[in-house]
Protein backbone atom coordinates (compact mmCIF):
# COMPACT_ATOMS: atom_id res chain seq x y z
CA UNK A 1 0.00 0.00 0.00
CA UNK A 2 1.92 3.13 -0.94
CA UNK A 3 1.62 6.38 1.61
CA UNK A 4 -1.41 7.83 -0.61
CA UNK A 5 -3.26 5.08 0.41
CA UNK A 6 -2.24 5.25 3.70
CA UNK A 7 -3.38 8.26 4.51
CA UNK A 8 -6.39 7.25 2.13
CA UNK A 9 -7.34 4.65 4.80
CA UNK A 10 -7.31 7.00 7.45
CA UNK A 11 -9.41 9.31 6.34
CA UNK A 12 -11.64 6.46 5.31
CA UNK A 13 -12.02 5.16 8.49
CA UNK A 14 -12.56 9.02 9.78
CA UNK A 15 -15.60 9.08 7.79
CA UNK A 16 -16.89 6.37 8.89
CA UNK A 17 -16.11 7.02 12.76
CA UNK A 18 -19.77 8.38 13.54
CA UNK A 19 -21.68 5.08 12.65
CA UNK A 20 -18.77 2.54 13.10
CA UNK A 21 -20.02 -0.82 14.62
CA UNK A 22 -22.82 1.56 15.92
CA UNK A 23 -25.66 0.71 13.80
CA UNK A 24 -27.24 -2.44 15.92
CA UNK A 25 -25.96 -5.09 14.10
CA UNK A 26 -23.74 -7.26 16.03
CA UNK A 27 -20.62 -7.92 14.18
CA UNK A 28 -17.11 -6.53 15.50
CA UNK A 29 -18.25 -7.06 19.46
CA UNK A 30 -19.53 -10.48 18.84
CA UNK A 31 -16.05 -11.72 17.45
CA UNK A 32 -13.98 -9.44 20.16
CA UNK A 33 -15.69 -11.66 22.96
CA UNK A 34 -14.50 -14.87 21.49
CA UNK A 35 -10.95 -12.95 20.75
CA UNK A 36 -10.69 -12.34 24.36
CA UNK A 37 -11.97 -15.68 25.40
CA UNK A 38 -9.27 -16.94 23.26
CA UNK A 39 -6.33 -15.16 24.19
CA UNK A 40 -7.09 -15.71 27.96
CA UNK A 41 -6.57 -12.07 29.24
CA UNK A 42 -5.99 -11.97 33.03
CA UNK A 43 -6.87 -8.93 36.08
CA UNK A 44 -3.87 -6.55 35.74
CA UNK A 45 -2.38 -7.55 32.49
CA UNK A 46 -1.40 -4.39 30.38
CA UNK A 47 -2.60 -4.83 26.82
CA UNK A 48 -2.25 -3.27 23.19
CA UNK A 49 -5.77 -2.68 21.23
CA UNK A 50 -3.82 -2.10 17.83
CA UNK A 51 -6.58 -0.53 15.15
CA UNK A 52 -9.06 0.16 18.27
CA UNK A 53 -11.71 1.90 16.33
CA UNK A 54 -14.76 2.32 18.44
CA UNK A 55 -13.31 0.15 21.20
CA UNK A 56 -15.21 -2.86 20.41
CA UNK A 57 -12.32 -4.71 21.91
CA UNK A 58 -10.60 -1.88 24.09
CA UNK A 59 -13.68 -1.94 26.37
CA UNK A 60 -14.58 -5.38 27.43
CA UNK A 61 -10.60 -6.13 27.38
CA UNK A 62 -10.89 -3.10 29.84
CA UNK A 63 -13.52 -4.97 31.63
CA UNK A 64 -11.71 -7.99 32.10
CA UNK A 65 -8.02 -6.57 33.44
CA UNK A 66 -9.62 -4.60 36.17
CA UNK A 67 -8.28 -1.61 37.81
CA UNK A 68 -4.93 -2.90 38.38
CA UNK A 69 -4.41 -3.80 34.53
CA UNK A 70 -4.87 -0.97 31.64
CA UNK A 71 -5.24 -1.07 27.90
CA UNK A 72 -3.98 1.24 25.21
CA UNK A 73 -5.63 1.74 22.14
CA UNK A 74 -4.18 2.78 19.03
CA UNK A 75 -5.87 4.00 15.53
CA UNK A 76 -4.77 5.70 12.49
CA UNK A 77 -8.08 7.65 12.22
CA UNK A 78 -8.31 10.46 13.92
CA UNK A 79 -11.73 11.17 14.00
CA UNK A 80 -11.82 7.13 15.64
CA UNK A 81 -9.03 8.11 18.67
CA UNK A 82 -11.36 11.35 19.08
CA UNK A 83 -14.66 9.83 19.39
CA UNK A 84 -13.37 6.84 21.56
CA UNK A 85 -11.80 8.89 23.46
CA UNK A 86 -14.97 10.47 24.42
CA UNK A 87 -16.24 6.99 25.01
CA UNK A 88 -13.67 6.46 27.45
CA UNK A 89 -14.10 9.70 29.35
CA UNK A 90 -18.09 9.44 29.38
CA UNK A 91 -17.44 5.72 31.16
CA UNK A 92 -14.92 7.11 33.25
CA UNK A 93 -12.60 4.95 32.75
CA UNK A 94 -9.13 4.88 34.63
CA UNK A 95 -7.59 2.21 32.97
CA UNK A 96 -8.37 2.78 28.87
CA UNK A 97 -6.67 5.07 26.91
CA UNK A 98 -6.69 5.76 23.09
CA UNK A 99 -3.19 7.59 20.80
CA UNK A 100 -3.27 8.32 17.21
CA UNK A 101 -0.48 5.86 15.88
CA UNK A 102 0.14 3.58 12.81
CA UNK A 103 -0.34 0.19 13.49
CA UNK A 104 2.66 -0.90 11.61
CA UNK A 105 5.23 0.89 13.27
CA UNK A 106 4.20 2.00 16.94
CA UNK A 107 6.47 4.28 18.56
CA UNK A 108 5.98 2.26 21.73
CA UNK A 109 8.61 0.97 24.29
CA UNK A 110 9.82 -2.94 23.76
CA UNK A 111 8.65 -5.44 25.78
CA UNK A 112 5.82 -3.14 27.56
CA UNK A 113 2.42 -5.48 26.80
CA UNK A 114 1.42 -8.60 28.14
CA UNK A 115 -0.92 -8.66 25.20
CA UNK A 116 -1.44 -7.40 21.67
CA UNK A 117 -4.53 -7.74 20.28
CA UNK A 118 -5.33 -6.62 16.59
CA UNK A 119 -9.18 -7.25 15.28
CA UNK A 120 -9.34 -7.16 11.64
CA UNK A 121 -6.69 -5.18 11.28
CA UNK A 122 -3.25 -6.50 9.80
CA UNK A 123 -4.42 -7.07 6.01
CA UNK A 124 -4.93 -3.38 5.87
CA UNK A 125 -0.83 -3.17 6.31
CA UNK A 126 1.08 -2.02 3.71
CA UNK A 127 3.57 -4.77 5.02
CA UNK A 128 1.94 -7.42 7.46
CA UNK A 129 5.00 -9.19 8.39
CA UNK A 130 6.71 -5.74 9.71
CA UNK A 131 3.54 -4.89 11.56
CA UNK A 132 3.71 -8.64 12.91
CA UNK A 133 7.54 -8.02 14.12
CA UNK A 134 6.62 -4.64 15.79
CA UNK A 135 3.87 -6.39 17.80
CA UNK A 136 6.13 -8.82 18.86
CA UNK A 137 8.87 -6.54 20.04
CA UNK A 138 6.30 -4.73 21.75
CA UNK A 139 5.55 -8.26 24.30
CA UNK A 140 7.13 -9.05 27.52
CA UNK A 141 8.63 -12.40 27.32
CA UNK A 142 5.72 -14.65 27.40
CA UNK A 143 3.28 -12.27 26.29
CA UNK A 144 0.69 -13.30 24.06
CA UNK A 145 -0.82 -12.12 20.63
CA UNK A 146 -4.11 -12.86 19.28
CA UNK A 147 -5.18 -11.58 15.92
CA UNK A 148 -8.60 -11.80 13.83
CA UNK A 149 -8.91 -11.68 10.28
CA UNK A 150 -11.54 -12.89 7.88
CA UNK A 151 -11.89 -16.22 5.70
CA UNK A 152 -13.26 -17.20 3.44
CA UNK A 153 -16.16 -15.05 1.57
CA UNK A 154 -19.82 -15.85 1.59
CA UNK A 155 -20.14 -17.28 -1.88
CA UNK A 156 -23.86 -16.58 -2.05
CA UNK A 157 -22.85 -12.77 -1.90
CA UNK A 158 -20.21 -13.29 -4.61
CA UNK A 159 -22.67 -10.96 -6.71
CA UNK A 160 -22.68 -8.58 -4.55
CA UNK A 161 -19.03 -7.98 -4.91
CA UNK A 162 -19.24 -8.56 -8.67
CA UNK A 163 -21.14 -5.65 -8.67
CA UNK A 164 -18.08 -3.08 -7.39
CA UNK A 165 -15.26 -4.87 -8.80
CA UNK A 166 -15.51 -2.44 -11.75
CA UNK A 167 -15.12 0.41 -9.97
CA UNK A 168 -11.64 -0.90 -8.25
CA UNK A 169 -8.00 0.59 -9.35
CA UNK A 170 -5.12 -1.49 -9.87
CA UNK A 171 -4.05 0.37 -6.68
CA UNK A 172 -6.53 -0.70 -5.07
CA UNK A 173 -7.20 -4.26 -6.17
CA UNK A 174 -5.48 -5.70 -3.00
CA UNK A 175 -8.76 -4.70 -1.17
CA UNK A 176 -10.62 -7.56 -2.92
CA UNK A 177 -7.99 -10.15 -2.41
CA UNK A 178 -7.23 -9.70 1.67
CA UNK A 179 -7.92 -13.29 1.52
CA UNK A 180 -5.24 -13.97 -0.91
CA UNK A 181 -1.66 -14.21 -0.60
CA UNK A 182 -0.48 -14.12 3.15
CA UNK A 183 -4.05 -15.10 4.47
CA UNK A 184 -5.69 -17.39 1.53
CA UNK A 185 -5.06 -20.39 4.34
CA UNK A 186 -4.82 -21.03 7.64
CA UNK A 187 -1.35 -22.63 7.23
CA UNK A 188 -0.01 -19.87 5.11
CA UNK A 189 -0.88 -16.93 7.66
CA UNK A 190 0.11 -19.47 10.87
CA UNK A 191 3.95 -19.55 8.95
CA UNK A 192 3.97 -15.62 8.21
CA UNK A 193 2.89 -15.07 12.29
CA UNK A 194 5.91 -17.43 12.98
CA UNK A 195 8.40 -15.66 10.91
CA UNK A 196 8.06 -13.12 12.88
CA UNK A 197 9.56 -14.72 15.81
CA UNK A 198 6.26 -15.68 17.36
CA UNK A 199 5.97 -19.80 18.78
CA UNK A 200 3.13 -21.50 19.54
CA UNK A 201 0.73 -20.09 17.09
CA UNK A 202 -2.61 -21.87 16.62
CA UNK A 203 -5.63 -20.65 14.24
CA UNK A 204 -9.26 -21.38 14.10
CA UNK A 205 -11.93 -20.67 11.72
CA UNK A 206 -15.57 -20.27 12.52
CA UNK A 207 -18.53 -19.12 10.99
CA UNK A 208 -21.33 -16.35 12.26
CA UNK A 209 -24.43 -15.98 10.46
CA UNK A 210 -24.33 -11.75 10.65
CA UNK A 211 -28.25 -11.04 10.19
CA UNK A 212 -29.97 -7.80 8.54
CA UNK A 213 -33.38 -7.03 8.43
CA UNK A 214 -33.30 -6.40 4.92
CA UNK A 215 -31.33 -5.40 1.59
CA UNK A 216 -31.42 -2.05 2.39
CA UNK A 217 -30.25 -2.34 5.92
CA UNK A 218 -27.09 -4.49 4.86
CA UNK A 219 -26.28 -1.60 2.39
CA UNK A 220 -26.85 1.15 5.12
CA UNK A 221 -24.46 -0.88 7.34
CA UNK A 222 -21.86 -0.99 4.71
CA UNK A 223 -21.35 2.91 4.78
CA UNK A 224 -20.63 2.52 8.22
CA UNK A 225 -17.07 0.86 7.60
CA UNK A 226 -14.32 -0.60 5.36
CA UNK A 227 -16.59 -1.22 2.95
CA UNK A 228 -17.80 1.80 2.61
CA UNK A 229 -14.10 2.39 0.31
CA UNK A 230 -16.14 0.68 -2.74
CA UNK A 231 -18.90 2.88 -2.57
CA UNK A 232 -17.16 5.65 -2.75
CA UNK A 233 -15.05 4.21 -5.80
CA UNK A 234 -18.35 4.61 -7.68
CA UNK A 235 -19.20 7.62 -9.17
CA UNK A 236 -22.01 9.73 -7.71
CA UNK A 237 -23.61 9.40 -10.92
CA UNK A 238 -23.98 5.63 -11.22
CA UNK A 239 -24.43 5.06 -7.35
CA UNK A 240 -28.25 4.76 -7.81
CA UNK A 241 -27.22 2.34 -10.89
CA UNK A 242 -25.19 0.00 -8.76
CA UNK A 243 -27.10 0.48 -5.27
CA UNK A 244 -30.22 -1.41 -7.43
CA UNK A 245 -28.01 -4.08 -8.73
CA UNK A 246 -26.83 -4.43 -5.17
CA UNK A 247 -30.05 -5.20 -4.16
CA UNK A 248 -30.97 -7.27 -7.07
CA UNK A 249 -27.92 -9.39 -5.95
CA UNK A 250 -29.52 -9.48 -2.52
CA UNK A 251 -33.33 -9.83 -3.40
CA UNK A 252 -32.46 -14.21 -3.99
CA UNK A 253 -31.04 -14.17 -0.66
CA UNK A 254 -33.97 -13.07 1.37
CA UNK A 255 -35.07 -15.28 4.39
CA UNK A 256 -39.22 -15.90 4.91
CA UNK A 257 -39.00 -13.01 6.97
CA UNK A 258 -37.47 -10.71 4.49
CA UNK A 259 -33.98 -10.45 6.28
CA UNK A 260 -30.75 -11.77 4.59
CA UNK A 261 -27.77 -13.40 6.32
CA UNK A 262 -23.97 -13.09 5.41
CA UNK A 263 -22.24 -16.23 6.69
CA UNK A 264 -19.18 -14.14 8.02
CA UNK A 265 -15.51 -17.03 8.34
CA UNK A 266 -13.37 -14.99 11.79
CA UNK A 267 -9.99 -16.71 11.61
CA UNK A 268 -8.53 -16.16 15.22
CA UNK A 269 -4.83 -16.46 15.66
CA UNK A 270 -2.96 -16.74 18.82
CA UNK A 271 0.21 -16.95 19.37
CA UNK A 272 3.44 -16.23 22.19
CA UNK A 273 6.81 -14.65 22.58
CA UNK A 274 8.90 -17.08 24.01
Amino acid sequence: MSAYTRQAMALLFDRTAKTYDALGVDFFGAFAKELLDRVGLLPGQRVLDVGCGRGAVLFPAAERVGSGGSVLGIDLSSAMVERTTKDIEDRRLANASVSLMDAQEPTLTDADFDVVLASFVVFFLPDPAAGLRSWHRLLKAGGRMGVTTFGGDDPRWAGVREVFKPFVSPELAWTLAVRAGLFATVEGFDQVVESAGFTGVTSVERVYPVKFADPSRWITWSWSHGQRMFWELVPEDRLDTVRRAVLAELEPLREPDGSVVLAQTVRYTVAHRG
